[in-house]
């Protein structure tokens, strides 16, 4: 990896120019200089690929973060030379991480790269490059280091409407009224006589002072729904709108949990699947939704199919498409037919309700999800 910057460039065109002037006057004074500045190229290139083959570079094992966020963590450069190196720059896949401008024989410095991540992904560390274009900054030297542990960009997660919910069980903390009772809850109902195996601390002393025995509360049923997501990855072609769709899943996903709902994710590429019980902190949902990458070819019934296969029978199903075509209109139409709950997100501008049997449609972009006017 070496290549010329720009005042090489320049430099080696004086070079040239002088060099046709020497065979034009027949003059062998005009030598001299044209020497000097390859000269000042070989020291520099030799200097530069010096200190790109012996800087050290320690990165921090892992590092997630969001879109639009920054590494906190330091970086550590240490100069393994004898000498003196500087200009030296450390770029990712992402962009320019680091730029120093000089360290002393053997020194280390820590330093936290101001590189903002604007794209969800995995960037690997052992892709960062380490140039150099000391001294005369005429050529630009890198390598590739082998470095351990990788940044992993989530997509950022905005406030939405939660999606439809389906199959509706009682669990503690549900956020959804059930129209029976239960003995235990957070939303105080009434109060039955006692039974064995009541827990003391429900017991309900006011009541059971009145003489007719001791009571026990009673609770509203608390309801969680289920909701399974089925996510395409990029058949639309444009990583653009890949990025909107993983934002979109992972802020449905969010809202979902936060209602008290379980969720299922599977995605068209790999058929991965992940169960997230309520009320968790989803974690294991943005490491997914930072992996995802472009796959343009499933969505397909058959993947649609599969992919339907593995979540609960009992949930609700939200697909979230980059695209949609004649597959997607064929698995809507039967689950349809089989009572299922579906819902659909497309980005903007997508198709018609109509195209898709009537089924919900709400559109989605790089902040946003919406109903269609």
């Amino acid at each position: 990896m070496t290549r010329l910057t720009k005042t090489g460039w320049t430099l080696l065109g004086v070079a040239f120019v002088l060099y046709l002037a020497s065979m034009t006057s027949q003059s062998g004074l005009l030598l001299f200089p044209i020497g000097v500045l390859l000269g000042c190229f070989a020291v520099n290139f030799f200097s530069a690929r010096k200190i790109a083959s012996n800087l050290l570079v320690e990165p921090p094992e892992n590092a997630h973060l969001s879109e639009g966020q920054s590494l906190s963590q330091p970086w550590r450069i240490t100069n393994a030379t004898p000498t003196a190196a500087g200009f030296i720059r450390i770029n990712s896949p992402a962009g320019p991480l680091l730029r120093i401008g000089g360290l002393q024989p053997n020194e280390t410095a820590s330093l936290v790269p101001s590189l903002q991540f604007d794209r969800r992904g995995v960037f690997r560390n052992e892709e960062a490059q380490v140039f150099s274009f000391y001294p005369f900054g005429l050529i630009r030297v890198g390598r590739r280091q082998s470095l351990s542990g990788e940044v992993v960009v989530y997509p950022a997660i905005y406030e939405t409407p939660p999606p439809r919910a389906a199959g509706y069980d009682a669990m503690v903390g549900g956020k959804y009224k059930g129209g029976r009772r239960s003995n235990s809850g957070s939303q105080f109902s009434g109060v039955r006589p006692a039974e064995p195996g009541d827990p003391l601390k429900h017991i309900h002393w006011k009541s059971s002072s009145k003489g007719q025995g001791l009571m026990t509360k009673t609770f509203d049923e608390e309801l969680s729904g289920r909701v399974a997501f089925i996510m395409d990855c990029g058949q639309s072609g444009d990583p653009k709108i890949l990025d909107n769709c993983a934002r979109a899943a992972g802020s449905l996903m969010f809202a979902a949990l936060d209602e008290g709902h379980h969720v299922e994710w599977v995605e068209l590429a790999g058929m991965n699947r992940l169960i997230i019980p309520p009320f968790s902190d989803g974690h294991e949902i943005l490491d997914a939704l930072a992996r995802i990458e472009m796959r343009s070819d499933c969505l397909q019934l058959e993947r649609l199919r599969a992919a339907a296969d593995l979540v609960s029978r009992k949930s609700s199903i939200v697909l979230l498409l980059t695209e949609t075509n004649d597959a997607v209109a064929e698995f809507i139409g039967a689950l349809a037919a089989r009572g299922r709950r579906v819902s659909v997100y497309l980005p903007e501008n997508g198709v018609s309700i109509a195209e898709l049997g009537g089924v919900p449609i709400y559109n989605y972009s790089d902040k946003e999800i919406h109903s269609p006017a």
